[in-house]
């Protein structure tokens, strides 16, 4: 039972659609987790394979739904079994499962504010005169279309939800001026939220990935804006100069592109790719790095800065869109582009750190990770339903 004065949010199934694991359905987990008593939020999901939403009370994984409904292939009459089975067990509502059960709550209207994870306009015509947030992690889609061929639905999306919006979420500074430029939303429309840190461990998981030789640590995707071809170029010199020193990158395995890069630099040997599965892993691999690098050219925010800070592992960071703005002095920077960069110097700055000048970097880290929490986002997070409710 809602209390007065209670504000209640719906968050819809986008995300949790899209993602099995990744960083916008994490993000909105965790602000759900840490809003405050007043804030009544509920998502429209009931059928999930996200790891994070499934963690919620009244989720259940995939296995039910249609997709993997008894096995993941299609056989004579799996539709109509999965049918009968959602009416003995969920009431119906296949096809379009949780498009359907979102549309449900959205026509049920219990709800003060809706918040869609994602940017489908699926939900307006039944919205009502309901009032709703949207959030915007980055623009990358519309700052490198070239790379973002399969984004056109999200770049038309955003463009007619901007506008309707009551409040426009931007996860940094730096995105929120693009926002600005690019779909020209009024300033005032837009609140900075900066993301938390989900890391909670306080043990380092025994993980060896190079024996006791130093690695640096590559995280995530590695094609287009993210430069990493530039980096591998551009970190040759550093790596012949220190043959034990090894790059070793999470995320989808080596390409044939990537090997042939690899072996054209002469580095094939000094670059690993390792499949990491749990925060555990992740968490004792940033731990025990030489330093943790990120390359990219754009991010919204670059949650991994704050993963390497809570693990006390050196930060690296191209000096490029939001990371002065998030990492500030507690960092070291590069400079790269097309034609030269100090990466090489940069590296062997890290490489050559006494444990004095290491710890002094890491105590900027821990420093400048107190800035940043789950708790104090979603705070920031309900004072903005508070306001719309309150209109």
């Amino acid at each position: 039972m809602n209390k007065v004065g209670d504000v209640r949010v719906l968050y819809d199934y986008q995300a949790f659609q899209m993602q099995k694991f990744g960083g916008v359905s994490r993000c909105f987990v965790e602000l759900y987790k840490h809003l405050p008593k007043d804030i009544r939020a509920q998502f429209a999901v009931r059928e999930s394979d996200n790891i994070y939403v499934q963690e919620l009370d009244g989720v259940h994984p995939i296995g039910y739904a249609y997709e993997n409904f008894i096995c993941r292939n299609y056989f004579p009459g799996k539709g109509m079994l999965h049918v009968w089975y959602d009416k003995l067990t969920h009431g119906g509502y296949y096809p379009n499962g949780e498009l359907n059960y979102s549309i449900k709550l959205l026509e049920g209207q219990e709800f003060d504010i809706f918040h869609p994870t994602f940017f489908s306009n699926y939900f307006l015509p039944y919205l009502g005169k309901k009032p709703f947030v949207l959030t915007i992690h980055d623009m990358i889609p519309e700052l490198y279309p070239k790379q973002s061929l399969n984004d056109k639905f999200q770049i038309q999306m955003k463009k007619e939800l901007a506008p309707l919006a009551s409040v426009i979420v931007a996860v940094s500074e730096n995105t929120k001026k693009d926002v600005i430029d690019i779909l020209h939303v009024p300033e005032e429309k837009i609140h900075v939220i900066y993301h938390g840190c989900s890391f909670s461990q306080t043990n380092v998981s025994r993980i060896s990935v190079n024996g006791q030789n130093p690695y640096i640590l590559y995280v995530g995707q590695r094609k287009g804006y993210k430069r990493f071809d530039m980096f591998v170029q551009h970190a040759t010199p550093f790596l012949n100069a220190h043959p034990d020193v090894v790059v070793i990158c999470t995320g989808k395995d080596f390409d044939e592109q990537e090997r042939m890069l690899f072996a054209e630099c002469h580095v094939q040997s000094q670059f690993k790719h390792y499949w990491v599965s749990t925060d555990d892993d992740f968490f004792s691999l940033y731990h025990h790095a030489l330093c943790f690098i990120y390359t990219s050219e754009y991010e919204g925010f670059g949650i991994p800065i704050l993963e390497a800070y809570q693990a006390d592992c050196p930060v690296l960071l191209n000096h490029a869109s939001c990371f002065p703005e998030v990492a500030g002095d507690a960092a070291v920077y590069f400079h790269m582009d097309d034609k030269d960069s100090d990466l090489s110097e940069k590296l062997e700055t890290i490489f050559s750190y006494s444990e004095k000048e290491r710890q002094a970097l890491l105590s900027k880290q821990r420093k400048r990770l107190t800035r940043y929490s789950w708790k104090k986002s979603a705070e920031q997070l309900a004072n903005i339903y508070r306001e719309i409710a309150n209109r």
